[in-house]
Parts: C-alpha cells; sequence; structure tokens
C-alpha cells in the first residue's frame, strides 16, 4: 500500500470519526441544528475538495511512480543486457587466461628444457676449453720437443759430417803417404803436403736456398717456435731461411724444421729482435 493510499485511508477515517463525532452532537443536542447542518455542509465540501486534491496529487504521484518504475524496468534491463555481456565478456577472459596458463606452463616446460640444454652445452663447452686448452699446451710442449730433438738431430748431423770430413782427411793423407812411399826415391820423412778436405769451422746444416723468392706472414710465436703462412704448396721445404722484417727493419732468421702444406714452423736464428704476430717473412732480403 503506497503512503498517499494510507492518507487517504486516514482522512477518510478521520473524516467518519468527524461525522460520528457531529452525530454524536446533533443527537446529543439538537440547538441550531440548520446552522451547525450549514457548517457541517461547508466543512464537507472542504473535506471533499481537500479530498478531491488528495486524489489529483494522488493520481499524479501514481503517474510519476508508474513512469519512474517503467524508466527503473528499462535501466534495469539495460543493466542485465550490460551484466550478461560483461558475464560472457568474463567467461571469454577467463577462458582465454586459462588457454594462456597451459601456455605459460608449456613456454615454461620448455624454457626448463632449453635452460637445461644450454647448461649442457656450456658444461660441454667448458670441458672442450679444457681439452683445447690441454691440446694446446701439449701440443706447445710437443713443439719444444720437436725443435729441441731437432736441434740435437743438427747437432748431430753435423758432429757426423765433422766425422766424415776427418774420416776422409785422413783418407787422403794416407794415400798421400802410400803414393809417397811407393815413388822411386821416396822418403817417409817427406813434407807432407796438406789436406785436400778441409775442416769446416762451424758446426750448422746448410741452408737449403729457395729457387724463387717466398714471402708470407708469421702466425704464432712461441718461445722459439715460429709459425709461418707459407708452406708446401708455396714451395717451402725443411731446411729453408727466412728472413723476418719489421718494415725496413730486420729482425732475424727462421731456419725450417717443420713443413705443412699450407703452413710451416721453424726456429729462430741470428736474433735482433723478437719477432711478433703480422711480421713479414721472406726468403730474400
Amino acid at each position: 500500500m503506497s503512503t498517499l493510499t494510507k492518507i487517504l485511508v486516514v482522512l477518510l477515517s478521520l473524516f467518519a470519526v468527524f461525522l460520528c463525532g457531529m452525530v454524536v452532537s446533533y443527537v446529543g443536542s439538537a440547538n441550531n441544528f440548520k446552522s451547525q447542518y450549514e457548517a457541517e455542509k461547508i466543512a464537507r465540501a472542504a473535506i471533499q475538495a481537500e479530498n478531491l486534491s488528495l486524489v489529483s496529487q494522488f493520481n499524479e504521484q501514481v503517474a510519476k511512480t508508474k513512469e519512474l518504475e517503467s524508466k527503473k524496468a528499462t535501466e534495469i534491463q539495460s543493466l542485465e543486457e550490460r551484466n550478461n555481456q560483461l558475464a560472457s565478456r568474463l567467461q571469454n577472459a577467463e577462458r582465454l587466461g586459462q588457454e594462456y596458463q597451459v601456455r605459460a606452463e608449456s613456454w615454461k616446460g620448455v624454457l626448463t628444457g632449453f635452460e637445461q640444454s644450454v647448461a649442457s652445452m656450456l658444461e660441454s663447452l667448458k670441458l672442450t676449453r679444457d681439452q683445447l686448452e690441454m691440446a694446446r699446451s701439449q701440443n706447445i710442449t710437443n713443439q719444444k720437443d720437436i725443435t729441441q730433438i731437432t736441434a740435437s738431430l743438427y747437432e748431430k748431423i753435423v758432429e757426423l759430417e765433422r766425422l766424415q770430413a776427418d774420416r776422409r782427411r785422413i783418407l787422403e793423407q794416407k794415400t798421400e803417404l802410400e803414393n809417397q812411399v811407393s815413388q822411386p826415391g821416396g822418403s817417409v820423412g817427406a813434407a807432407t803436403p796438406g789436406p785436400v778436405t778441409q775442416i769446416p769451422d762451424r758446426a750448422r746444416p746448410a741452408a737449403i736456398m729457395a729457387a724463387s723468392e717466398i714471402q708470407g706472414l708469421i702466425m704464432e710465436v712461441d718461445q722459439s717456435l715460429v709459425t709461418l703462412s707459407v708452406g708446401t704448396a708455396d714451395g717451402v721445404s725443411k731446411g729453408m731461411v727466412f728472413h723476418v722484417t719489421r718494415g725496413d727493419q730486420f729482425l732475424c732468421d727462421i731456419l725450417i724444421t717443420d713443413v705443412d702444406v699450407n703452413k710451416c714452423a721453424g726456429v729462430l736464428e741470428m736474433v735482433q729482435q723478437r719477432p711478433k704476430v703480422g711480421d713479414t717473412v721472406a726468403t730474400k732480403l
């Protein structure tokens, strides 16, 4: 029940009570009935007019209420539709979120496997580097040993050549003495001529000279071993001597002890200044 209805009911109740009071007053006292009737008639008219005014206001309020109810119903319907749209979007967002979560879990597994692979590769790379360093150290040691063995071999060869020269000289002296003894009137005490074979004054193997000039660069420099950028493909052979220069300055010589297809290695000689990587080498100055 609306407020206007309640007010109307209260007013009607008051009016009924008032009428009852009037009847009681009329019954209790019959004096001046006409005047009282006129007064009551006027009061009743006023009450009816007020009642009509209240009814009109009530109807206006009812109309406004219905209009507001219609507007509110429209707004509620609009809000419900929007709520349904938002609920649908929320469901789609939750579904996408679940899909993204599944993808994230999948990528997480892939990333974990990738990290494990990278860690394994790094460990393998570390082991490979360690093995490479060991191989380099072993190679340097082997090259030093080869250099020492080569130098020792050259010394043995020079010593052998010296012994062979001594042997030839002694044989020549023996032949000369036999010739002097076999000649008529020869004397053993005659002056002995000098030997034909000369004793070498320095124990050094003969250097092999290239037919044409060979030029290259220094690739690596060790304590006593140097690697060059030319090899057998360029006409290099063991025993060749390369002259090392930097600009117009002479640095040292390199006696080739090991030759490969595209590179060679040798020992330093006549060192005036230590060579560096990138210095020029040539068989002719």
